[in-house]
C-alpha cells in the first residue's frame, strides 16, 4: 500500500473522537475533530474520488433509518459504512464493513458516540 492508501485505511480503523452532521437537501455533511469533511450525496448522484484527504464525497442511501455508504477501498475492495441513530436519540452508531487480505477475512469495527451534552437530537447541526 501507498502511504495515501495507508492513510485512508487508517482514517477509518481509528474513530473520530467527535462527528457533527448537518444535512442540506440530499447532501449529508460530516465534519470530524481533525476538521475533515465528508459529505455523503443521497440523490442518487455519482461522485468522483477527490485527491484531497480532508473534503470527501461519497454517493449514499437511506436504508429504512440508516445512512449507508459503499465505496472501493484503496486495495479495490468494496467498503460499506453505515450511520444509525440507536434507540433514545442519544448515541449514534458507525459501522464499518470490509474484507481484507488473499483470503478475503470479513471486518467490521463498531463505534458509537455519545449525543454532545446540551446539544437536540432534532436540532441542525447536531454533534455525536
Amino acid at each position: 500500500m501507498s502511504d495515501d492508501e495507508r492513510k485512508e485505511m487508517q482514517e477509518l480503523m481509528r474513530p473520530s473522537e467527535t462527528l457533527d452532521f448537518t444535512q442540506d437537501g440530499a447532501a449529508i455533511l460530516m465534519t470530524d475533530d481533525m476538521e475533515r469533511l465528508r459529505t455523503f450525496y443521497t440523490d442518487g448522484r455519482k461522485v468522483k474520488k477527490s485527491k484531497d484527504a480532508d473534503n470527501q464525497e461519497f454517493d449514499a442511501s437511506w436504508n429504512e433509518h440508516r445512512l449507508v455508504s459503499v465505496f472501493k477501498g484503496p486495495d479495490g475492495n468494496k467498503i460499506e459504512r453505515t450511520f444509525e441513530v440507536l434507540e433514545g436519540n442519544q448515541q449514534l452508531r458507525e459501522t464499518i464493513h470490509f474484507t481484507t487480505g488473499r483470503n478475503q477475512r470479513e471486518v467490521y469495527l463498531r463505534y458509537v458516540y455519545d449525543l454532545k451534552s446540551g446539544a437536540s437530537p432534532a436540532g441542525n447541526p447536531v454533534s455525536k
